[in-house]
């Protein structure tokens, strides 16, 4: 089952535009002081990857005193950003291999002298201790 529609690549974020401007040295008219606040709103979304869009006024209705409503007009600035691309689920690959015949190794050397027969643990104490005692002598 394939999905056809398209992949959302952005997400969006709705900010209220600055009401008024913001002080600063050097700054005195309304405007400069106005495009200051805005500088600075685009640029603290920016730093967080948001890229602007545009800018709306809509209509809100909203409630005045206890049973009034009033319709006011918002002024909106949009951003977006890009969203991470989907990882695609990995893939298992099975690979084939034949069954290789089982090999069996020679057995250790200290393991000589022990195959075949049945040896009680005092023999195979006398064995162990009798291969020791060589390498004691020559150190």
């Amino acid at each position: 089952m394939t999905d056809d529609r398209p992949h959302q690549t952005f997400e969006y974020r709705v900010v209220p535009a600055p009401r008024k401007g913001e002080k600063a040295r050097g700054v005195r008219s309304g405007e400069a002081r106005f495009a200051l606040a805005m500088s600075r709103l685009f640029n603290r979304m920016g730093e967080e990857g948001w890229e602007y869009v545009r800018a709306d006024t809509l209509p809100s209705e909203e409630r005045v005193g206890l049973t009034g409503k009033e319709v006011r007009y918002h002024a909106l600035l949009v951003f977006r950003r890009a969203l991470a691309p989907p990882v695609p689920a990995p893939q298992v690959v099975r690979i084939e291999q034949p069954e290789a015949p089982l090999r069996l190794a020679a057995p250790p050397a200290e393991w000589a002298g022990f195959d075949d027969e049945e040896i009680g643990e005092a023999e195979v104490i006398e064995i162990l201790a009798a291969r020791a005692e060589p390498k004691l002598a020559a150190e």
